[in-house]
């Protein structure tokens, strides 16, 4: 097992960006995009929550709207990515501004990497992607990962009072995601002692929040803003790490195999951290996370009991595409604390598909 108190040496570049908690967006937006130097921004969301946007955005800040872009896909395929930068060049937009979670996130960081504008991001959920300065991006079925400083949003507003209406499977599977990025992160290559704290932090954060929203059926403020902790840390740690074996199998599946994002992550995280344990002892310090059962069981246990999907077969997988997926996923090296063969990431998602954690 590797040694997590070892000293190494490590270089760390900290990404710059403005940070304003827990203010209605009402009463900080407009100040915001002027401060940002946007004088025309173009909205990019979801239908839905473009709606909710004209409701709660602000009569200053839709002044400055100069257009919208709702045509925001899962995994970002390029398609998307075109439509949402000729909406852009359409409006004469100088900046963009993200309602919505990461795929609206993601496209946004896609059209900024190709025209230069500048992010505000206020986020609607937990994957984080506000924080970071890399994306998803599908071309010709496969989901890449692009890295690029630039496109690090310049000012993230948080407003835990967005969070009331999320729906609680979709807040646990939002939730899960996040931690997958904080497990990862504390036995990447890239570790050191500040991403190690992060990282720990926003896991215990996240699933108190989340043990809480279902505890008050989503009515828990207190809840709300643990959850948003446990995110913005979460995704803080992203941002300065690379990810590994767990977030390769989660790509493959969802560019290729078109398995939703979130809950893919959800419904496999158990199963990457049972693999993993004995062999990244960074991940022994949540132990204690669970009483009674082990970090991967109780992570299986907390989401299917908050209503998250039990297996990758729910999420329409199929035994004859197992194959394939444990081939695509090692066609290029991928880090990880245990050696993996393909036929270990067989095992893994032949566990994942029968829901072998949940079961027991």
């Amino acid at each position: 097992m590797a040694d997590s108190t070892k000293s190494a040496d490590f270089a760390l570049d900290l990404r710059g960006h403005r940070i304003v908690w827990s203010r209605a967006i009402v009463d900080v937006l407009a100040d915001e995009i002027s401060a940002a130097g946007i004088q025309r921004f173009l909205l990019i969301s979801s239908d839905e929550l473009a709606r909710h946007f004209d409701a709660v955005g602000g009569n200053d800040a839709k002044r400055l709207s100069g257009g919208r872009f709702t045509d925001v896909v899962p995994h970002v395929p390029e398609a998307s990515v075109v439509g949402a930068v000729e909406a852009a060049r359409n409006c004469d937009a100088d900046g963009l501004l993200v309602f919505g979670g990461g795929s609206s996130l993601d496209t946004a960081k896609a059209v900024s990497d190709r025209l230069g504008l500048p992010i505000i991001a206020i986020p609607t959920n937990f994957s984080g992607s506000e924080v970071t300065w890399n994306f998803g991006l599908t071309a010709n079925g496969v989901k890449h990962t692009v890295r690029n400083p630039a496109v690090l949003p310049k000012t993230i507003i948080y407003d835990h009072s967005l969070l009331g209406s999320l729906p609680l499977d979709v807040a646990v599977c939002s939730g899960i995601n996040a931690v997958a990025h904080a497990i990862e992160a504390l036995y990447a290559p890239q570790a050191n002692p500040l991403t190690q704290s992060l990282a720990e932090t926003g896991i215990r954060k996240m699933v108190a929040g989340l043990q809480e929203l279902a505890a008050s059926k989503g009515q828990s403020d207190q809840a709300a803003v643990l959850c948003l902790t446990g995110s913005w840390l979460c995704g803080e740690v992203l941002s300065q790490v690379g990810m590994g074996l767990h977030h390769r199998i989660c790509h493959v599946l969802g560019g290729t195999f078109g398995l939703p994002h979130a809950q893919t992550h959800t419904v496999l995280l158990p199963y990457s951290v049972d693999w993993n344990f004995d062999h990244a002892a960074a991940l022994a310090q949540l132990s204690g996370l669970f009483p009674g059962r082990s970090l991967a069981r109780g992570l299986a246990e907390l989401s299917i009991r908050l209503g998250a999907p039990p297996t990758l077969k729910s999420l329409g997988l199929t035994t004859a595409q197992i194959p394939a997926v444990a081939r695509l996923v090692l066609e290029t090296p991928v880090a990880n604390p245990r050696p993996v063969a393909v036929g270990d990431v067989h095992a893994i998602l032949a566990q994942a598909y029968a829901g072998d954690l949940a079961a027991k």
